[in-house]
């Protein structure tokens, strides 16, 4: 029998590269489930991350360079047996150097991968020279385009895994992008696994892959992320529909004792609708046909599990449907909100219409002084009527009688109410056309303005957070992009009703703030060199030289560091060409003088001037071709 084992490996914080938010969290998401919902051996199951530093075999499991390499080298040749099927999984950042792919450990640093970072080609050799021939390589490797890594990781490492017949999956295309969402705290490939895993769904890797098809592209239009595709290579068609996970074992004695419930729950669930938990009862295993008779094994005959006799086996599955409703783009989603919203408006419109008709069509109301007769329905045909009575003009009737007007106003109030919030949450939906940050932090305002006493409230609530996750996430895609202060500004929007998300925001705020920090020194550093090449540019007397270093100093941008020096050495080199214009003037070179004075830049406090001296010097150019 196969002994699964697996080293799953996740990096979040990372010591040269902008941080991550979930790999850590994909690699212990991934270990638990094939350690508490697999057969997976827990002494064959390593876990590294950058918060899991607790020693195995007495080595340091700080997810480094070398200790990644030490207890992978470990693992295959001291742990691993020709029985075993070996599971390897990564998630982190991945860098291309010299169409070599590298995996980047905590201590990696993208402008030195050969030395820093792990060579999966090599990574692979280790792998294969292990005692098993079963193996399973998933990757779940992040491109960080800010930081000039080549996005076509992927290449070299499908064409390695080929040449040593390793089967490979891998998170998505060479040309895109594996995303990750708050949504569901992990990434998308780690999310549709383990779902597929959980769901008994794939078995062998031809129906992983099979899943992975659909599911993936479905997550990426849900959570409004570019189309995401994985990537697989296997060799065989033996190898295609190998099984992948442990297989159950059965209890083969006549006894009818029934095991522990097994508890699935449902990894993804929307953000409107919460999956229902699924629940399988039975006695052995959720499996209706087993090849037993009479209690002992048989493999020649498969029977149907029957109710015969005190020695039978009796088997029982129940499971709840899965009720969750996946939305797939939340264009979608405002489109069957909005329609809802205004049949719901207009039903509501009818009924006070209705209750008011009087009024609306002019009929005289009841009267202060007489009742008139009055028509009611019993039982859908009586009808019973009532002659004059008078008013009762008694304080206690006076009083009874302001009461009843005062409920029946209250009752008006909240019927008329009623639409009027469903307005609101309509528009607030309305605000989400551009799709954006600011339009989702409008919609959030808006719907909150419905009170926590109103009949929408949970519904409100429900939207608020999933426009704030959204908020979030499109927080997160800036933050990717190397765009920390644009990231930050967005988180912002976050509002501090969604408690949850708002400390998730915060925290995410202060991850960025120093990376917000390196930018702005390396732009100091950059900026400082762009003054310094405009400086050495300048060449005393030549105006033309002058603008050069000008559009130079120009590159220096609002709130970046040099700035206003920038704008300093603008200003002076500005009036040092006018200066030199009106020099030429004065010596009756009034043609050099109009193509300096020509140069002053626009918007300089020399401009003005410049003008006018140029007005004046081509006056007198037309007055000298006169005479």
């Amino acid at each position: 029998m196969k002994n699964y084992a697996c080293i799953a490996i996740g990096i979040n914080q990372y010591e040269f590269i902008q941080p991550l938010s979930y790999a850590k969290q994909d690699a212990e998401t991934l270990h638990s489930f094939l350690l508490n919902e697999t057969n997976f051996s827990p002494e064959q199951c390593l876990l590294l991350t950058d918060s899991n530093l607790l020693p195995i075999w007495e080595q340091p499991t700080y997810p480094s360079k070398e200790n990644i390499l030490n207890l992978i080298e470990y693992f295959c040749q001291k742990q691993l047996q020709k029985e075993n099927f070996l599971w390897y999984f990564f998630s982190g950042y991945g860098v291309v150097h010299k169409n070599q792919d590298y995996i980047m450990p905590i201590d990696g640093n993208p402008k030195d991968p050969e030395t820093t970072g792990i060579s999966i080609t090599k990574l692979l050799e280790t792998l294969k020279i292990s005692p098993t021939g079963d193996i399973l390589v998933m990757l779940d490797i992040n491109h960080n385009s800010f930081m000039g890594m080549n996005n076509k990781i992927g290449v070299k490492t499908v064409e390695v895994a080929r040449e040593l017949e390793i089967p490979l999956l891998m998170s998505c295309s060479p040309h895109q992008v594996s995303y990750e969402t708050s949504a569901l705290r992990l990434g998308f490939f780690t999310a549709a696994i383990i779902e597929g895993l959980r769901d008994g769904k794939c078995t062998t890797l031809k129906e992983l892959d099979d899943f992975l098809s659909n599911r993936l592209p479905e997550l990426s239009a849900q959570y409004l992320q570019p189309k995401q595709n994985h990537l697989i290579m296997i060799n065989s068609a033996e190898k295609m529909n190998q099984v992948i996970l442990p297989q159950k074992n059965y209890d083969d004695s006549n006894s009818t004792e029934e095991k522990e419930s097994v508890i699935v729950d449902s990894l993804i669930a929307s953000t409107t609708k919460k999956q229902v938990l699924k629940s399988v009862k039975t006695p052995l295993t959720n499996i209706t046909k087993i090849n037993m008779v009479n209690g002992n094994k048989s493999h020649n005959h498969q029977i149907e599990s029957q109710i015969n006799s005190k020695n039978n086996i009796y088997i029982k599955a129940e499971m709840s449907e899965n009720i969750s409703q996946n939305i797939n783009s939340d264009r979608y989603f405002l489109q069957k909100l909005i329609a809802g919203s205004s049949l719901t408006f207009l039903v509501l419109l009818l009924g006070v219409f209705l209750t008011n008709k009087s009024i609306f069509t002019g009929t005289q109301a009841v009267g202060l002084r007489t009742i008139s007769t009055i028509k009611m329905e019993e039982d859908e045909s009586s009808e019973v009527s009532l002659s004059t009575l008078p008013v009762v003009s008694s304080s206690e009737g006076q009083s009874k009688g302001k009461t009843d007007v005062t409920k029946e106003g209250s009752k008006k109030q909240e019927e008329n109410q009623a639409p009027a919030n469903q307005l609101i949450l309509s528009e607030a939906a309305t605000e989400l056309d551009s799709l954006t940050a600011s339009s989702f932090s409008k919609a959030i305002i808006k719907a909150s303005q419905i009170s926590q006493s109103d009949p929408l409230y949970p519904e409100a609530q429900n939207q608020i957070e999933r426009w704030s996750l959204t908020i979030l996430d499109i927080a997160s895609g800036r933050a990717f992009k190397g765009d920390y202060d644009g990231a930050i500004n967005t988180a912002k929007l976050v509002p501090v009703s969604v408690r949850p998300i708002y400390q998730e925001a915060q925290l995410a705020i202060a991850e960025w703030q120093p990376q917000v920090t390196q930018q702005k020194k390396a732009n100091k550093g950059f900026n400082e060199g762009l003054l310094k090449t405009a400086k050495e540019k300048i060449k005393p007397g030549l105006a033309s030289s002058y603008i050069e270093a000008i559009n130079d100093a120009r590159k220096v941008l609002p709130g970046e560091p040099k700035y206003e020096e920038a704008q300093k050495l603008i200003t002076q080199w500005s009036n040092t060409i006018f200066s030199i214009a009106k020099v030429r003037a004065k010596n009756n070179n009034l043609s050099e003088a109009i193509l300096a004075g020509e140069l002053v830049p626009y918007g300089t406090p020399a401009y003005g001037s410049a003008q006018e001296a140029l007005a004046d010097w081509k006056n007198q150019q037309q007055t000298k071709k006169k005479n």
